[in-house]
């Protein structure tokens, strides 16, 4: 099974570019389909988003919120791989990052 990851963000947003490059990173680990969503241009994404960014959804279920970093996404595929279920987005599984 190939996973689908939607990342929401928005231009000139440092964390948004650092989920950006740790995405980019795993997709040299597995492979996964990619969605990157501009939240400026949907009024509906950026009402529900726009203090929370960056926002990482798999397979349309919210996964991470605000820091999308390698290790959270080596975490999440370890437990998908497990057939566990996402954590909660503010969940404490992930440690420092």
């Amino acid at each position: 099974m190939t996973w689908t990851l939607t990342l929401y963000s928005k231009p000139d947003c440092p964390l948004c570019d650092e989920a950006k490059r740790a995405v980019a990173e795993f997709q040299s680990e597995c492979a996964f389909k990619l969605e990157v969503v501009d939240i400026t241009k949907d009024p509906d994404l950026w009402q529900r988003y726009r203090y929370e960014i960056p926002v990482l959804h798999i397979d349309g279920q919210e996964a991470t919120r605000h820091h999308v970093s390698l290790k959270k996404l080596r975490v999440l595929r370890k437990r998908w791989e497990q057939g566990e279920s996402l954590p909660r987005p503010n969940a404490r599984v992930f440690g420092a990052n």
